[in-house]
């Protein structure tokens, strides 16, 4: 700042020295309101230019407002349909787990259980009391199954993206750039 205002302040020097020795002339008088007027003029000029920055600054930092809003909108929208893609894919993963596993225990009751209530109980309808307990059951485990794996899922984006940030603060830590090169 010294520098770019070191010719005024020499002039005004100047003008206070002569100022305090009444050694004042019209030439100076008219010198320094000449000089006034230009400095006057100059800080219009650069007042406008300021101001047409400020006005596009704004405009520009609306925008960004605008835009950063819509992409939260959007980065909802993707995390709800993830979550609900997330649900269908271990609903689907738990559903194939726990009907292998009916198919098993159903062939087993049937196969083992089913001949010892049948030869020491008698009672025609134990046998799909027994069925539909078992059932329901596995409905119950189905449920418990895809929260299971939610929480795997869940914590296995967490750690990718705890992984992708802790990469992208040492990529910042080191003072590394693609345009230190350039």
């Amino acid at each position: 700042m010294k520098e770019l205002y070191h010719e005024e302040q020499k002039i005004l020097s100047d003008y206070v020295g002569k100022v305090k020795n009444k050694d004042l002339s019209m030439d100076d008088a008219v010198g320094i309101a000449v000089h006034y007027k230009d400095l006057l003029d100059q800080s219009k000029v650069i007042t406008r230019i300021s101001d047409r920055l400020q006005k596009k600054l704004d405009h520009a930092n609306q925008k960004i407002k605008s835009q950063n809003s819509e992409i939260q909108k959007k980065n909802a929208e993707l995390e709800n349909t993830i979550d609900q893609l997330d649900k269908m894919t271990v609903g689907k993963k738990a559903s194939r787990i726990m009907f292998i596993i009916a198919i098993v225990v159903f062939i087993s009751e049937e196969q083992f259980l089913a001949p010892v209530i049948q030869d020491f109980v008698g009672v025609d309808y134990l046998g799909l009391v027994i069925l539909l307990i078992i059932a329901m059951i596995m409905k119950f485990l189905e449920g418990g199954l895809e929260k299971y794996f939610l929480k795997q899922t869940k914590k296995k984006i967490l750690n990718q993206t705890t992984a992708e940030q802790k990469d992208q603060s040492l990529g910042k830590e080191s003072g590394l750039s693609y345009f230190e090169g350039k």
